[in-house]
């Protein structure tokens, strides 16, 4: 019998986890989670984050990915990040749907969320695609153009790209237009964000205010535009506090 390859372990994992992701309706339209009924908080959060080998470079996730889907080019007057951001490439099994979506325009405003789904232990970049792309299935089953957010950050510090940001994204609703969608990888009422998620989720607002020219005003977080408990009261606390104190945001 011939061995599987890691790509057809990888497929099983991805289809695996988008069919639990699917069948249990964990992936709710722009971050789960809209219930004002508080959830138990639990310490530590991300298991094995202390372990050598859970680290792995972003090269793991692309040389395992399907041969990938390129998306629509955005905008030539988009400013491309000044940090590293790992391309859509390394995650998505399929590309978006270009017709179910509209352009973004001029970015006006940065909306940061959570994922607001039951946790899960990411071990490896692998996971964490197979996390991405999982949702990213859940929203196009909607009827979704794409995944509806444009940029994510893991728990390991790690920025991934999200929908092109040509598109407008779906992630707040009534107040998507010319408003960029920041997830965070975790559910933010029962976890908190790891010390290494809320430093690159630091700098990378402040990069994208300054490309963008968002005023600190206007970076928001889901709750503060409609009923929602996203993106968890931990990461809202950690944003009130980011907000208050950091001179990156504070010079963006």
């Amino acid at each position: 019998m011939t061995a599987p390859t890691d790509t057809s372990r990888l497929d099983r994992r991805r289809l695996l986890g988008v069919g639990l992701l699917a069948a249990a309706g964990l992936v709710l339209p722009a971050c789960a989670g809209r219930s004002t009924r508080r959830a138990r908080a639990v310490s530590p959060v991300w298991p094995g984050l202390d372990r050598d080998d859970t680290l792995r470079s972003e090269t793991d996730a692309t040389t395992t990915r399907p041969t990938p889907h390129q998306p629509a080019a955005p905008a030539r007057s988009t400013p491309t990040p000044s940090l590293s951001v790992i391309p859509r490439s390394a995650w998505a099994s399929a590309g978006p749907i270009p017709a179910r979506m509209t352009r973004l325009g001029v970015v006006s405003t940065i909306t940061v969320h959570h994922d607001g789904m039951p946790p899960v232990t990411l071990r490896s970049a692998r996971d964490v695609a197979a996390r991405i792309d999982g949702i990213r299935h859940a929203h196009q089953s909607r009827g979704w153009g794409d995944i509806g957010y444009h940029y994510i950050v893991d728990p390991f510090g790690r920025v991934w790209q999200g929908r092109p940001l040509a598109y407008q994204g779906a992630h707040v609703r009534d107040h998507n237009p010319h408003n960029l969608g920041v997830l965070n990888l975790g559910n933010f009422e029962i976890q908190s964000p790891t010390a290494a998620q809320l430093t690159t989720l630091e700098r990378f607002l402040a990069d994208r205010m300054t490309a963008h020219h968002v005023p600190l005003a206007r970076l928001r977080t889901h709750r503060e535009l409609m009923p929602t408990l996203c993106p968890g009261r931990s990461l809202q606390a950690a944003m009130n506090r980011m907000r208050r104190i950091s001179p990156a945001l504070a010079r963006a």
